[in-house]
């Protein structure tokens, strides 16, 4: 729990850890220090890239010229899934109905065709979409098992359903990992 608080406070700073080798590196003591030889067995023993992608079912669509991959853009597939399930949910639908009659209130739609509720995004009425979004901040590797009120801070930034709140409480009550890190609190014991 203290790694994690750690964690909680270091996370709002930008930081960059740069790494001196060698004797460069006064403050370092001698337990610290990499050998030459774990590095390169490091280097050797990495997977190449292309294995990586394929586990990622990532396809790079090149044209008939030879070239070389110098850059590589990855586009958020949560985002888009959310996307195109906005347009089967019948509440934002009725939504979007209401933007075009100049009643939509906060409600907007984005320039790329995503309805917002202010400047986040609208989660569809849709169980799968809803526990991938609470399981990516609630199992960040960042912050480990955070509790509600940090994971509805989190959230409520970047998206809004209806029931937001009570439907983060019900995810992390149901996580049997921060029901047995829970310490529990009795009553005092009162008069002897």
């Amino acid at each position: 729990m203290r790694q994690r608080r750690w964690l909680e406070l270091l996370k709002d700073y930008d930081v960059d850890i740069l790494y001196h080798p060698g004797k460069v590196n006064v403050v370092a003591d001698a337990l610290s220090r990499k050998s030459a030889e774990n590095l390169a067995m490091w280097v050797t023993n990495r997977t190449p890239v292309w294995l990586d992608m394929e586990r990622m079912n990532i396809e790079v669509v090149a044209p008939e010229i030879p070239a070389q991959l110098m850059a590589l853009v990855v586009q958020p597939t949560l985002l888009e899934r959310i996307k195109n399930l906005q347009l089967a949910d019948p509440e934002l639908q009725k939504v979007r109905r209401d933007i075009e009659n100049r009643r939509g209130g906060d409600f907007m739609v984005d320039a790329d065709g995503a309805l917002r509720f202010g400047n986040r995004w609208c989660v569809p009425n849709n169980e799968e979409i809803r526990e991938l979004i609470l399981q990516k901040a609630h199992w960040s590797p960042y912050c480990d098992h955070p509790g509600s009120t940090k994971i509805y801070q989190g959230l409520k930034m970047h998206y809004w359903w209806l029931g937001m709140k009570s439907d983060i409480g019900r995810f992390v009550a149901k996580c049997l990992l921060c029901q047995q890190v829970k310490t529990e609190r009795p009553f005092p014991a009162g008069k002897l």
